[in-house]
């Protein structure tokens, strides 16, 4: 298979990796500072997967696998679970979405919003069976949060998808 159809946009992935990198590390610094003081609606916004799933509906799959990877170890980074949980979580997330987003139309609007709570759904369940696999107690409050959250970054992908949008441009 040639490099190029392994790239779908006409942006290198390495290039990606210029933008995410220093991202995610800032993402994750307040994910784990701020954030747990900044609840939306009672619940605390995961930065890191909105950023990633914002970036695979703006570049692709190809990136969007990268950025789920590198974002997981950052999260990963101020974790208790193994390292490497996270970011095989969000591949699976990124994945489902990836290959989804190029059955529908593209709607900027709607679709951007459906897909980002599929996601969270996706990569909040792989994060919990992995947990589980692993030995790791999950309670049942957590497990509950589940689909509150997933609309919430339904709600929430918008301005972060336009803010990376003017990075893309």
């Amino acid at each position: 298979m040639s490099h190029s159809l392994l790239i779908t946009h006409h942006y290198p992935v390495r290039t990606s990796l210029y933008v995410a990198v220093p991202l995610m590390m800032v993402l994750s610094i307040a994910q784990a500072v701020v954030m747990p003081r900044l609840r939306v609606l009672g619940m605390t916004p995961q930065l890191l997967l909105l950023a990633t799933i914002a970036w695979s509906l703006l570049r692709g799959i190809n990136e969007g696998m990268v950025w789920a990877f590198v974002a997981g170890l950052a999260m990963d980074l101020f974790s208790a679970a193994p390292l490497g949980i996270t970011s095989l979580a969000l591949l699976g997330g990124v994945l489902a979405i990836g290959l989804l987003q190029r059955a529908f139309p593209r709607s900027r609007f709607f679709l951007t919003a459906v897909l980002a709570a599929l996601a969270t759904l996706i990569y909040l369940l792989l994060y919990i069976l992995l947990l589980l696999l692993f030995g790791y107690p999950v309670s049942g409050p957590a497990a509950a949060s589940l689909p509150p959250l997933a609309l919430l970054h339904g709600l929430l992908i918008l301005p972060v998808y336009w803010l990376l949008s003017r990075i893309v441009e």
